[in-house]
């Protein structure tokens, strides 16, 4: 009896040293997004197209990388690097600052349960709220 809960206990605790297969595990993956809304002073907010956001409706996210990839509407592509990146067991959280554009912010968190995306960018008149899906890159 003893021997067989020592076994037990040895293979419960292999289990929880072996990684979780999952969502978190993956490399990159493809988002698209599906709502843009612009908030500004006095005015509130609304929704807006992507083209007058000047936002990418799909993008994709390479966690090794730590770098974001979007070919926004009419444009070129373009690959920004990610500041800050942290990946919990229960999400993706992403932050930074525009490299491009030194004045505004950048923040996203992504549901490795659901999928759902959630992304903030502020600027000095305005902020933007994206609302979206991502899945694994099957690339």
């Amino acid at each position: 009896m003893r021997i067989s809960i020592s076994k037990a206990c040895v293979a419960l605790a292999l289990l929880c040293m072996a990684p979780a297969t999952g969502f978190a595990e993956e490399k990159s993956y493809v988002c698209a997004i599906n709502e843009v809304y612009e908030c500004v002073t006095i005015t509130g907010c609304s929704r807006v197209s992507l083209a007058d956001a000047n936002v990418a409706g799909i993008m994709v996210l390479d966690i090794e990388k730590k770098q974001l990839r979007s070919a926004p509407l009419g444009g070129e592509p373009r690959a920004d690097d990610i500041e800050g990146l942290i990946a919990t067991d229960k999400a993706i959280l992403i932050y930074g600052t525009g490299k491009r554009e030194s004045d505004r912010t950048v923040s996203a968190i992504i549901s490795l349960e659901t999928g759902k995306l959630t992304a903030g960018i502020s600027t000095l008149d305005s902020s933007l709220s994206l609302l979206g899906n991502c899945q694994p890159n099957p690339n």
